[in-house]
């Protein structure tokens, strides 16, 4: 028989660790003292506490251990949760291949640029959305303050609370006029008409970039993102989305805020 100091010093195991695998009974000492509370080991509790140890470094909970300890559990029940544990591992090994390659991203900017990075981009799920919406060819951007307008007229009358967005079905560069599609976010339905749409803004993975200015810092973000895209191995999947936390597309200050957003899938 051991002391919790022997068996420590025996098993390499802290005596804290010892003394809370007793209070959480994953590994209860053979004799404990009634007098003094001294804990006691024998020899063959080495196995089990090896046991604890193993499948702590797999990376089950000390619930899923004591389960595991428990009886002569079948081979097919222990294969199941050595399996989940391995898928659930590899999400994690690919989550932090991920944030490897951000991190080398970064590394690659600053080293080429000389400087930190203006923009951070990030990748995130966009939830379904209700949305007001009315889409209409212009000329330039300017003109989807007219757009714009329409919808806030027609939501006005309903007294409804409004936040500012736009899907750029086809944007500057790419055809010889803009295709804009106003929307506004509702928090309730409303009747549509022929001109106002009303429609779930579909879920969607996005690049996402916030930029605070006007057209100028707009350029260098869009830049960013798509730059960002294309080096990271995606694909633009949908027409991108502007959001407007602050200002709107028209505004031309420092004053703006706004978020661009790409529907992104792997390439």
């Amino acid at each position: 028989m051991f002391t919790i100091g022997q068996f420590s010093t025996l098993s390499q195991v802290s005596i804290k660790t010892l003394r809370f695998y007793d209070e959480c009974e994953l590994l209860k000492p053979t004799y404990t003292d009634a007098a003094t509370g001294y804990r006691f080991y024998s020899a063959n509790l080495l196995r089990r506490l090896n046991r604890i140890l193993v499948f702590k470094e797999l990376g089950f909970s000390l619930s899923e251990i004591a389960f595991l300890l428990d009886g002569d559990l079948p081979a097919a029940q222990v294969k199941e949760m050595l399996r989940a544990k391995q898928s659930e591992m590899k999400q994690q090994i690919a989550r932090e291949k991920a944030r490897l390659a951000q991190v080398e991203a970064w590394l690659g900017e600053i080293e080429t640029e000389g400087s930190v990075p203006k923009y951070e981009i990030i990748v995130k799920k966009s939830a379904p959305r209700l949305v007001a919406s009315v889409r209409g060819t212009i000329a330039d951007y300017a003109e989807s303050a007219e757009l714009f307008g329409e919808i806030n007229n027609y939501l006005r009358k309903r007294q409804m609370k409004k936040q500012f967005g736009s899907v750029w079905h086809v944007c500057a560069g790419q055809e010889r006029e803009l295709d804009c599609e106003a929307f506004m976010f509702l928090e309730k339905p409303v009747a549509d008409n022929d001109r106002i749409k009303v429609y779930e803004l579909p879920a969607t993975t996005v690049a996402s970039v916030i930029y605070q200015g006007g057209d100028e810092d707009g350029e260098q973000a869009y830049a960013a993102v798509k730059s960002w895209i294309k080096s990271r191995g995606y694909r633009k999947a949908a027409p991108n989305r502007e959001l407007y936390w602050q200002g709107d597309v028209t505004r031309d200050d420092v004053s703006g805020v706004t978020e661009i957003q790409f529907p992104i899938l792997k390439s």
